[in-house]
């Protein structure tokens, strides 16, 4: 059974209402008439399509006597084929509210023959208007809309169902909007026949797609100077002393608050190449990493920006005016939560994370830098993947850490094991271990060979072959504590 209400807002139809009564009647065929005499032969509960002809005539009392043929026939409505049709009489007026039928006008041009197969799919019903209200909403909604809540009302008109987006899924008909690959919101689509309505399913999840589409749309229009100041803020993380007034003069052109505050998070992804093995695969990864820990520390407020180094991802809150002494903590708790988001979207991953201090001016910067990767360098001595180590925290380790991240230290260090590096990555890894406790004991080889659960004598061959390869004097005490911070700082690499 259709209703003529279900029938007017047919998919095609530009119909508006100019008489009624206050019911809405059951329609059961189209009928066309040509002239007015024709409505003596229209069927019960049909709609009739006036011509032209009988369009031009509504004005006048010829009208009023062919209105209550219609009715007398049991006419459901009358349709005016042409938008341009004069203003009914008083008397139509009150003839159709008193007897209950509807007149309606088409309210933009059409051909006549069109009008007639629109009413009569959308009569039908079943596969054709299916594909009708499908076709439809299909060019609504590849008009991209600017505004997508617009677009959504629009697509649930031409679909003749409720169409809403919520952020949860309600019901069968939910189609999730995915934004990198996770739901952002879900369209829903409610109807007590949609069962029998499968053209909805397409329409549902179209909008879906189109409003991901938008979505992402507006995010690459959004990352574009994000990139922009990442791409500028990783190059003045990497340049030397003499090459960085050009790129500083370039950040504050941009508007970075390059000469105020600064508080550096560091992320190291350390199985990254175990899970993306593809060059394409792990940039994009790492890139989704950016923007989830940039979006997760902005929420938790302040302002932060994004840079890049080969294997970490930075995340720098700037402040114009200096943000006091509890800086590094609301940073590490900034970073915590970031950490949390990131493990929920990358769960097999494996992040360590360090936390700077807060400095000021460029040169501050890069010492926040400095200390936030030397964090994590003691993050991963600790063996604390998944929580962020604040520099502030490392109590008598800082030292060392401090000495460690300079880069003077680091070619020391690389420079007095050079000899034990060369060796397969295991014999060099055992000798420096093996090296480190004979130090700490001050040149026991007994509490050596009992903390390395060895005989004595090996350990004596050891040592001996180890100081064999080594370019330093074990008797003078200079290169001893040499050795001692380095093979203690190499812990930390």
């Amino acid at each position: 059974m259709t209703m003529l209400a279900d029938l007017k807002d047919a998919p095609g139809l530009r119909l508006e209402c100019v008489a009624r009564g206050a019911d809405d009647p059951e329609v059961e065929c189209v009928f066309v008439a040509e002239r007015l005499l024709d409505l003596q032969n229209a069927p019960s509960k049909s709609v009739a399509v006036l011509g032209s002809h009988v369009c031009a005539a509504v004005d006048g009392y010829q009208f009023d006597i062919a209105l209550r043929m219609a009715v007398a026939r049991g006419v459901a409505a009358l349709v005016l084929s042409e938008p341009s049709t004069p203003p009914l009489t008083s008397t139509s007026v009150e003839t159709a509210r008193r007897f209950g039928i509807a007149i309606l006008r088409q309210t933009d041009p059409v051909n006549l023959a069109d009008l007639v197969t629109t009413l009569d799919a959308g009569l039908r019903g079943s596969a054709e208007l299916a594909l009708r209200r499908a076709v439809e909403a299909f060019q609504r909604t590849t008009a991209m809309a600017p505004d997508p809540a617009a677009m959504v009302e629009d697509v649930a008109k031409a679909a003749a169902a409720e169409i809403v987006v919520r952020s949860e899924p309600d019901g069968e008909l939910s189609f999730p909007v995915e934004v990198d690959g996770e739901p952002d919101r879900w369209v829903v689509v409610r109807d007590a026949s949609a069962r029998s309505r499968p053209e909805l399913v397409l329409v549902g999840r179209l909008l879906a797609d189109t409003l991901a589409l938008a979505a992402d749309a507006a995010r690459r229009a959004e990352e574009l100077p994000i990139r922009s100041r990442a791409e500028l803020l990783s190059e003045i993380l990497d340049s030397s002393e003499q090459g960085r007034s050009e790129l500083l003069r370039r950040a504050r052109a941009m508007g970075l608050p390059i000469d105020g505050w600064h508080v550096v998070v560091r992320i190291e992804h350390d199985n990254a190449e175990e899970l993306w093995r593809e060059e394409v695969a792990g940039f994009e990864a790492r890139q989704l990493l950016g923007r989830t820990v940039l979006d997760a520390v902005r929420s938790t407020g302040g302002t932060w920006h994004l840079a890049w180094t080969e294997r970490s991802v930075l995340v720098i809150r700037m402040c114009r005016n200096d943000p006091g002494p509890s800086a590094g903590a609301q940073a590490t708790k900034s970073a915590n939560q970031a950490l949390q988001e990131a493990i929920r979207r990358f769960p097999d991953a494996v992040l360590y994370c360090g936390v700077g201090t807060a400095h000021s001016g460029s040169l501050g910067l890069i010492n926040s830098a400095a200390e936030a990767r030397a964090a994590v360098a003691a993050s991963r001595t600790r063996n604390r993947p998944g929580v962020a180590t604040a520099f502030d925290n490392l109590g008598l380790r800082r030292t060392l850490v401090e000495w460690y991240a300079s880069h003077t230290a680091r070619k020391a260090i690389a420079t007095v094991l050079a000899p034990l590096d060369r060796m397969s990555n295991s014999k060099a890894e055992e000798a420096i271990k093996t090296l480190q406790v004979y130090l700490d004991n001050h040149g026991s080889l007994s509490k050596t060979a009992a903390a390395l659960h060895l005989h004595r004598n090996s350990v004596a061959y050891r040592i001996e072959r180890i100081f064999s390869e080594l370019d330093v004097d074990p008797d003078n005490p200079d290169d001893w504590l040499l050795l001692q911070l380095a093979c203690r700082a190499r812990g930390l690499a």
